[in-house]
């Protein structure tokens, strides 16, 4: 079984991603996570705490103070829903490098092209549209990389 996977975040003050949505599809099943804060935005260094309000705004509109999963089962949610997979498919070289550092399974890297567009949203998260949509976006990949073979 080949499972995708996609997700948002922010950058902290050491240039490290924060996951703040993850998303997986295998083409039955689906998981949708959103994470907790991992502190209050007012620790963010100005500059950063300006990128983070213009990917709320902009971007994926997921707001830091949203979520209900504690950011620290992480890596436990990742490792449950690939515990099937075979190959875990994610968009792009960063996204790939990040999940390899928290997944035991093969990391498949897909083309950055076509890239993603922002599109409707398909979680009650985002509620701007269009938006860029993690959930929306294992959709969206899986239908384009694996439905025309």
């Amino acid at each position: 079984m080949r499972i995708i996977l996609d997700f948002q975040g922010f950058k902290d003050e050491k240039n490290k991603f924060i996951p703040k949505e993850l998303a997986s599809y295998d083409g039955f099943k689906f998981s949708h996570f959103i994470f907790k804060k991992p502190y209050s935005i007012s620790l963010l260094s100005p500059d950063l705490h300006e990128q983070a309000v213009w990917l709320m705004k902009n971007y994926h509109h997921l707001n830091w103070n949203n979520g209900f999963t504690p950011l620290h089962h992480f890596a436990e949610i990742l490792d449950k829903v690939t515990k099937d997979a075979r190959f875990v498919y994610v968009k792009g070289s960063e996204k790939a490098e990040y999940i390899r550092k928290y997944c035991n399974k093969p990391i498949v890297e897909l083309d950055e092209q076509p890239s993603i567009q922002p599109s409707a949203p398909k979680c009650i998260f985002h509620f701007k549209s269009p938006t860029v949509c993690a959930l929306s976006n294992v959709f969206h990949m899986y239908d384009i990389f694996f439905m025309n073979e």
